[in-house]
């Protein structure tokens, strides 16, 4: 199975950084950190609109957060260089995991990379579906199916589940054809 990853942010702007990261295992184990982001400088963004989409506080963020550095190299022993990573949230993501790396690692810079995933799902469709209009279709409703099965959003971990289990569904409908 590919590895998934999700970021919660502080805010959509151009300023934001990271404050939960959740990742999984090949067999679709997860792991999540908060992200205790107040020894950062620079990281001073923050919008309470995102706050009230994804329930996160500064203040759990204080209390319960792991220091950035920490994160960074927990995740480089967790994560295989050049390993892809896959996001639904694509560039966004990316752009996290780099504000991340940047901040907390000695590299600067993250060794695994981050893609969308949408490309891989719409892979494992295409044995079932030739026709790439009714792919795009089939896979809008078998996201339907995923967000039914798990409900909850915008928490990192919650978001990474999402993930599995819509490449479950995925390919599981790729093998019934």
């Amino acid at each position: 199975m590919p590895r998934f990853l999700d970021i919660e942010a502080s805010s959509l702007s151009r300023a934001s950084y990271p404050i939960e990261v959740a990742w999984s295992d090949d067999v679709g184990n997860i792991e999540n950190y908060l992200i205790n982001f107040h020894d950062i400088d620079g990281w001073t963004d923050w919008s309470p609109d995102s706050q009230k989409i994804h329930g996160i506080t500064k203040k759990l963020c204080k209390e319960l957060g792991v220091h950035p550095r920490w994160l960074c190299d927990y995740m480089s022993n967790s994560i295989n260089p050049n390993e892809i990573m896959y996001a639904d949230g694509g560039e966004f993501d990316e752009f996290w995991v780099d504000a991340l790396f940047g901040a907390g690692s000695d590299l600067g810079y993250a060794t695994f990379r981050v893609m969308h995933s949408d490309p891989v799902m719409m892979a494992l469709l295409k044995n079932a579906e030739k026709s790439a209009e009714r792919r795009f279709d089939l896979f809008k409703e078998i996201k339907q199916e995923a967000r039914r099965i798990v409900i909850r959003r915008h928490r990192a971990t919650v978001d990474v589940q999402y993930l599995i289990e819509l490449y479950n569904l995925c390919y599981s409908f790729s093998m019934t054809i």
